[in-house]
């Protein structure tokens, strides 16, 4: 079972390759499951791959608002973004509402190439990010 998050595993560490922070809020769905033993998974990996900051940075991970109430009360404790002093009101829910909106290019994209595919998400997620900085003073 210990290959179960190969995939976020590789995404997350691999985020940290270029990055030289000491603290990271980490939102995900099931952070209070894929937290157990991040450490020991890190280093089964090939050192291209594996992380030394790892062990060294200070990770806060939570769950966010909309699914924690399907978890456990324990998770619900210690996982919750309501009781974590400097992340505000967030509700850790911002990447679901973007995934919402993209849903409908899958009929769109579905039969193109690989690289017509990329190009025309990129476009879409592009335009997306240049709405929202445009917006910010409104």
């Amino acid at each position: 079972m210990i290959y179960s998050y190969v995939n976020i595993d590789y995404i997350f560490i691999s985020s940290l390759k270029r990055d030289s922070v000491q603290t990271i809020v980490l939102s995900y769905d099931i952070a209070c499951q894929w937290s157990i033993k991040l450490n020991d998974r890190n280093r089964i990996y090939q050192p291209d791959v594996a992380s030394s900051l790892l062990s060294t940075l200070n990770i806060i991970f939570l769950v966010p608002k909309f699914h924690l109430n399907a978890h456990i009360q324990r998770c619900q404790l210690d996982y919750s973004f309501n009781l974590i002093p400097g992340v505000g009101r967030t509700d850790g829910e911002a990447p679901e509402r973007a995934w919402a909106e993209s849903n409908a290019m899958a009929a769109s994209t579905r039969e193109m190439g690989p690289g017509s595919r990329r190009d025309t998400l990129d476009d879409h997620f592009g335009d997306r990010n240049w709405a929202k900085i445009t917006q910010m003073g409104i």
